[in-house]
């Protein structure tokens, strides 16, 4: 590998934490330049280029969204390239936090040396890649997979970045020892899930030719030399206010004419113009408009009418409350009834404590978590915002913007609830998953770990019910989802899923917490969804084939048995499972020697 001109890599990068993994495909030359693509979390794709330590993206315009506004990319950012800002404390992205001119093959050779002659390594049989005998080499939280015969080619490599030297970390500086704990490389039967909580590279290594790598200089050397800064910077947004309206009632304290006169002066003391319409309201006189057109920093618009005596024809003094707001599109989006809506609630945007650019999002996100609920429900109010603070505070808004750009979320009265525990990873998963679902298939329902009231009467619910349609043909899938860190849980976890779906999970229990029972709705396809997080060792890159292999092994018999309902029927019709190679799906049941018999045709 030392004398490669480079490698092509196909990498899954895992930013831990539950957060969404990253693929990229992209070579490196031996002098440490790359290009290739990323594909980011959910839904978004960017070539990217290294060179000269530096990181330089064109992204689409789903890729910049999911960045974030508040990370100093917005989507004028689209369709160039951009040098991102190199921050303090921070990945330069995120979601790929690893060096990528780093991954030379010297770097990777080096790597493969230090994991082999380890003292603690421990060896396992990696079955055949590529039609040759291999072995994985597992020491320290990194593992390397090579052909048993010579040469004994590099076929893939996992690690952690920040504990693989020569191979680096993206950031600015690295990261401070103490928080570069090395996490164990985890196998049956010892499980350990620190390492899902760590960054963590999977790579597939092939190699490139001299031409590959010419070709990589060039790219390299064109993104350098057209690149840009993100057209919004990282510091502008965090330091500006964006537009802030102010209000002040020109009227006197007392009115003794018929009618009243009434002015008010609206100034903005923000750092950004924006359009804005004052709205007004008096006793008797719900809601009046004034547009105001658009003002600058500073700028200010007096506004003035007149309305009823509220005390004529009484022979007495009348207090009363005039009420004042202002509607601007920069704040609360192009809607002017969800900003009422809010209004009325005495929401606002800025509750979540946002980038000016995000209100819009967030004030969508709050009238739909809200607009089912009374108005004098503060308690509702309250839980929409703190959801939404900690989902922001968690870099889960990308995901609910997708959600909310879809508008085909059809239980959005649940969303407080369930973003309550996105902080656990498996529901952090499912949230990808519907937020991916919605942005991928335009047609696509979905009840999102909510009820579903079905044509019996009943009402049914698993972790997302969803009707879409597939050529012409209706598709009706109700989906458990399990996420998996430990590979000793596989069987129990599906087990548990398949009783799920067929509402035999803890029978005659009493439920606790906010999960009701669950059960698949009569006519939709029961399917058993399985996350393989990279704690799960050797699994966590198995390919179909792999898998379906250890599936259906002998050891596994009994096992299999789960995947039954208590009448011995099958309890799913599609298993899917994901990992680093990719998503993997089963109809045909019969491949994994499930013991279930088919089910029972219905007696006319």
């Amino acid at each position: 590998m030392d004398k490669l001109p480079g490698v092509r890599l196909s990498a899954v990068y895992a930013p831990g934490d539950g957060k969404p993994v990253t693929r990229a495909e992209m070579t490196v030359t031996a002098e440490g330049k790359a290009t290739g693509t990323l594909n980011a979390p959910v839904t978004g794709k960017a070539a990217m280029a290294w060179s000269g330590d530096q990181l330089y993206l064109k992204g689409d315009d789903d890729f910049w969204a999911q960045q974030g506004p508040h990370y100093g990319n917005d989507l004028t950012s689209s369709g160039h390239w951009v040098k991102p800002e190199k921050r303090y404390g921070y990945y330069m992205l995120d979601s790929f936090g690893v060096n990528a001119g780093s991954l030379n093959p010297k770097s990777l050779a080096s790597v493969v040396r230090e994991v082999t002659s380890d003292p603690s390594v421990v060896l396992e049989d990696a079955g055949s890649v590529q039609g040759r005998r291999a072995t994985s080499y597992v020491a320290q939280g990194r593992t390397v997979t090579l052909a048993d015969d010579v040469p004994h080619t590099l076929f893939a490599i996992g690690i952690n970045p920040a504990d693989a030297r020569p191979i680096k970390t993206a950031s600015w500086r690295p990261p401070p020892a103490s928080s570069r704990a090395i996490s164990a490389v985890h196998r049956e039967p010892s499980d350990d899930i620190d390492r899902t909580y760590n960054p963590y590279l999977i790579a597939k290594v092939e190699p490139a030719t001299a031409k590959e790598a010419a070709t990589v200089r060039t790219a390299a050397a064109e993104a350098d030399s057209t690149a840009v800064p993100p057209l919004t910077s990282a510091e502008k947004v965090k330091t500006s206010q964006g537009p802030v309206f102010t209000t002040t009632s020109n009227d006197p304290y007392l009115c003794t004419s018929k009618p009243c006169s009434y002015s008010f002066t609206v100034k903005n003391d923000g750092d950004e113009p924006a359009e804005a319409t004052l709205h007004v309201s008096f006793p008797g006189i719900p809601d009046r408009a004034h547009p105001l057109g658009t003002l600058a920093p500073g700028d200010s618009k007096t506004v003035s009418g007149t309305r009823p005596n509220a005390a004529t024809g009484t022979g007495r003094t009348v207090r009363h409350t005039d009420h004042t707001w202002v509607y601007s599109s920069a704040l609360y989006g192009s809607d002017p009834k969800v900003a009422q809506r809010l209004n009325a609630r005495a929401l606002e945007p800025d509750d979540v404590f946002v980038a000016t650019p995000l209100m819009p999002t967030v004030a969508k996100l709050l009238d739909l978590m809200t607009k089912d609920a009374a108005s004098t429900d503060t308690a509702a109010n309250e839980k929409a915002v703190e959801a939404l603070r900690d989902a922001n505070s968690r870099g889960q808004l990308p995901l609910l913007m997708v959600i909310a750009a879809s508008g085909r979320l059809q239980n959005p009265e649940d969303l407080a609830e369930n973003l309550s525990t996105t902080d656990k990873i498996g529901d952090a998963r499912v949230l990808q998953q519907v937020a991916h679902l919605l942005k991928t298939d335009p047609k696509a329902r979905v009840w999102y770990d909510g009820g579903y009231k079905a044509d019996d009467g009943k009402t049914y619910k698993t972790d997302y019910i969803f009707i879409s349609n597939q050529g012409g043909q209706e598709m009706k899938r109700a989906v458990q989802v399990k996420t998996i860190e430990s590979w000793k849980k596989l069987w129990p976890r599906m087990g548990e899923a398949a009783e799920q779906l067929n509402g035999e999970h803890k029978k005659g229990k009493a439920k606790e917490g906010k999960r009701g029972p669950e059960k698949a709705p009569p006519g939709f396809e029961r399917v058993v969804q399985v996350n393989l997080e990279p704690s799960v060792g050797d699994g966590y890159f198995y390919s179909k084939a792999d898998l379906e292999r250890i599936l259906r092994h002998k050891n596994y018999a009994q096992a299999r048995q789960r995947l039954c309902k208590e009448n011995g029927e099958l309890g799913l019709d599609r298993l899917v499972i994901a990992n680093a190679t990719g998503t993997h799906e089963w109809t045909d049941l019969s491949k994994l020697d499930l013991p279930c018999q088919e089910a029972t045709p219905a007696t006319p």
